[in-house]
């Protein structure tokens, strides 16, 4: 639960913030720091054990959502207060905003994938080394005749 409060916690913060840099820098770029913040918490996420990276990923990505709309409404007015006094602040229509959230719920909801995958790998590996101590232990029984065990 402490992984999925500071992703969730860390996560609201930046989604506004990444919102700004979406609206008023550039869309790939604020899609790619949404995808960066996803891939690394389906990183971290996957150390964990089955259930408690499900729990957390799903937390993480409720709390990003929910805090990260109240951070939006403390954070957006101070950026355009910021960006006015020193350039233009390109506001998007509805529509266009509606977008980005869709983008970084698909992206956030890929923190499951990143999740599995790397969970998946691990297994995979495990399973491999099993096999080849399995492997090694047949080997070397086959070439045991048993005349070892009579000069005792």
């Amino acid at each position: 639960m402490k992984l999925s409060l500071e992703f969730g916690l860390s996560g609201a913060v930046l989604l506004p913030v990444i919102y700004e840099v979406y609206a008023n820098i550039s869309t790939s770029i604020g899609l790619f720091l949404v995808a960066a913040f996803a891939c690394f918490a389906g990183v971290k996420f996957s150390a964990l054990k089955f259930r408690e990276a499900f729990v957390g990923i799903t937390c993480t990505i409720a709390y990003s959502g929910i805090l990260g709309w109240v951070c939006y409404l403390f954070i957006h007015p101070r950026v355009v207060d910021m960006l006015l006094k020193k350039s233009v602040y390109f506001s998007l229509d509805i529509r266009q905003q509606l977008y980005f959230l869709l983008y970084c719920f698909i992206i956030l909801v890929c923190i499951y994938l990143i999740w599995l995958v790397r969970f998946g790998l691990h297994k995979a590996m495990e399973k491999f080394k099993s096999n080849s101590e399995k492997t090694g232990s047949y080997i070397e029984n086959a070439f045991d005749d048993g005349k070892d065990d009579e000069n005792l």
